[in-house]
Order: structure tokens, then sequence, then C-alpha cells
């Protein structure tokens, strides 16, 4: 691969990379300089258009409106057209495996997926997000609130069919990433000599494996026992999601699990070390835990904050945690506690049944609170700074 054609940003770490995996390290960092062509061209067919006429035209694709979609530019009506149908190779029996481990670790799988998105702030995934300020102004709990949303959406049985709440907002997630892309590269805030493309395939492949082969591991070393049907079945659910999302096939590597867990190390090793953007964009995750869990109370809000610091530390390392500025904490046999508890928890429910099913509705409507968000709709960003958008 030529250096003409690397992000200078990316030069350090693909050397490292391409010395334990050539072809993945250049897979990779190829990929950052490719968006979403097909998104891509949707969305710039409604660049002329105002944001109202805009969301009533992407309404009608999600909603398969032939009639209203009859408007729109050919390049949008494409779009929906080529993202109607599931690929061969979607299970959607084989896959109940991974949904029923989903729900039976739904306690673990809440702080899972909050760690492997401060693992994706920990790269130039951040740069994007801080370029907005979707995450760093006051629209900073909405951004987490939408993300927890599109989440759990996916893990519901049936949500990826072609009307399900799941497949519609993955659909939403990579147009407004095509948007926001747009955006960024008229703005001339984007150096893409430097940096490649913004939300580049590369990005959506390395998000994609953290929220499924990562998020995997993290709830392992936090207690979930799954067998490998449950782990098949959660990593095809990605596999399909991530897809919809605009993450090129080439990269999810057939859903498997260790293939994508071993994409996910060339590919860090291939990302800049964290920096100024991504300590800021993490550190405001932590903050917006606590508001969003609804704590009123400054004392707890506060003790809640410091834990969520010592898990998260305890699961990313202490390397990358003092890269992203988090406090120094003791963290020494957190994680065997917590799996303890886990067991313990676990044995009591199976004598206790009744308590049992309170418990795991109780975490399930945790998740439910957090994601709860009014007025989500298919609107598109129509500034690039958040403070300076109409709401959507």
């Amino acid at each position: 691969m030529s250096d003409m054609r690397m992000p200078s940003v990316y030069k350090d770490g693909f050397e490292k990379a391409a010395a334990l995996d050539p072809d993945v390290a250049a897979r990779y960092v190829e990929h950052t300089l490719i968006g979403d062509p097909l998104a891509d061209e949707a969305v710039e067919s409604l660049a002329s258009a105002d944001q109202r006429t805009a969301h009533r035209l992407v309404q009608a694709g999600m909603d398969r409106d032939a009639a209203a979609l009859a408007d729109a530019p050919e390049p949008l009506r494409e779009f929906f057209a080529r993202i109607e149908n599931p690929p061969a190779w979607f299970d959607t029996t084989a896959i109940y495996a991974g949904y029923r481990a989903f729900h039976t670790y739904s306690d673990l799988f809440i702080p899972a997926f909050f760690v492997v998105t401060l693992q994706n702030a920990a790269t130039l995934i951040s740069k994007a997000f801080y370029t907005t300020g979707r995450v760093t102004t006051g629209q900073g709990p909405r951004r987490i609130q939408q993300n927890t949303r599109h989440f759990i959406e996916i893990m519901l049985p049936g949500a990826l069919d072609r009307d399900g709440e799941g497949w519609k907002l993955s659909v939403r997630i990579r147009l407004v990433h095509a948007q926001v892309r747009r955006l960024a590269r008229t703005s001339g805030k984007w150096d893409e000599d430097a940096y490649g493309v913004p939300i580049s395939a590369a990005h959506l492949a390395l998000a994609s494996a953290n929220f499924s082969a990562t998020m995997l591991a993290q709830a392992s070393r936090l207690g979930a026992r799954m067998d490998a049907d449950a782990r098949a079945g959660f990593m095809q659910i990605w596999r399909y999601a991530s897809l919809i999302i605009g993450t090129p096939e080439s990269l999810l590597f057939e859903g498997d699990e260790a293939m994508t867990a071993h994409l996910h190390k060339i590919a860090t090793m291939c990302e800049p070390p964290a920096g100024h953007e991504s300590s800021v964009i993490a550190n405001t995750l932590v903050k917006a835990v606590p508001l969003i869990a609804g704590i009123e109370s400054e004392r707890k809000r506060r003790n809640m904050e410091l834990h969520v610091y010592r898990v998260s530390r305890a699961l990313l390392g202490d390397e990358l945690s003092d890269e992203l500025g988090f406090p120094k904490q003791q963290t020494r046999g957190l994680l065997r506690w917590i799996r303890l508890r886990r067991r313990f928890d676990a044995f009591s429910h199976r004598v206790l049944h009744r308590r049992a099913k309170k418990w795991r509705g109780n975490n399930f409507v945790f998740l439910l609170d957090a994601s709860s968000i009014e007025d989500l709709s298919y609107r598109l960003p129509d500034q690039l700074e958040a403070e300076k958008q109409t709401p959507w």
C-alpha cells in the first residue's frame, strides 16, 4: 500500500500492525479513505431540499410508501431498493440464541455496551463527534440515549425485520452518518489527507467489531456464560445490523467472532493513541450516565460516576484509562467480585423464581428508561455544529 494513499495519522500505527498482519492492516487503512457510496449519493441528492422535505422523503422510504417515494430523487429510491431484502446468510432462527443470551445477562451487557462505546471514543471515531459537538454540548445525553435506544431495539426479536424498529433505526444512523460526512467534508474543517474520510468505512467496521466481538468479551469478563450457539447468534445479529448501517461486507468476516476480534486488534494498532478529543468525549460519556439514570442527588451522582470510572478502568486497563484522563483508582479484584456477586444472584434466583423474574425485569426496565427519548424521527442534521442545528 502506497504512503500516498494513507492518511498521515495512520502511518506509525500501520507499520506496527502490518508487522503482525499486513493484509488486514492494509484492508483497514484502505477503508479509511472510503465512506458509504450508496448512502452518500442518497444524501447528496437531498442537499437542495429543506429539512422537512428530506424528512418526508426518508420517512416514505422507511414506510415503503411507494407513492410518496416516487417524488424522491433517484439515488434515494435506489438506496432503499438496494437495502430492502436481507442477505441469504441471515438466519432469523439461529440468531435467537443470541437474543436469549442478551436478555439472560442484560445486567452485564449494560456495562459492556458502555465500555465498548468508550473504546470507540478512544479512536479517531471520536473526532467526528467532537467536531459536531453532538456529545460534548447539551445534546450529549440525547446522543447517548439515541445510541442506547438503537442497541435495545436491535436486541429485540424481530427488530431487524424490514419493518422492525431496529432495522429502521439502523438505516437512520446510516443516513445521519452520510449527512455528517457531507457536512464535514464541505465545511473546510476536516483534513482528509491527515484523517481520512469522516466516519469512514474503516471506523464503521471498528465500531461493529466493538459492538459484537468486543462486547461479548467484556460481558464474559463480567460473568456472562454463553455457549457457542449464543455467541454465534449474537455475532450474526450485529453482522446484519452493521451491514444495514453501511459497514462493508468484506470487513465483517462472515460474523466470525475470532476474526472480528482480530480485526479489532489490528485496527486499534493502526489508530493513533487516544488524544484530547477522545478524552473529552469519554469523560463526557461517563458524566452523562447519572443524568440519564435520573439521579438527582449530587452525592449519589458523584458516587455513580466514580463507580462507572472504576468498572471502566477495570475493563479498559490502566494504560488506555490513563490516556483518556480517567481518575486513578484501585481495581484489583473488582471483576472477580462482580463475577462472584453475579453468580450468587443467579443461584438465588434459580431458587426464588419470583424474585428472578422481577430481577430480570428491573434490569431491562433500566435499559428502557436509559433509552427513553421523545421525538425520535428520521430528520437529518442541517448544520455540522450541534448548537446550530435545527432539532432532529
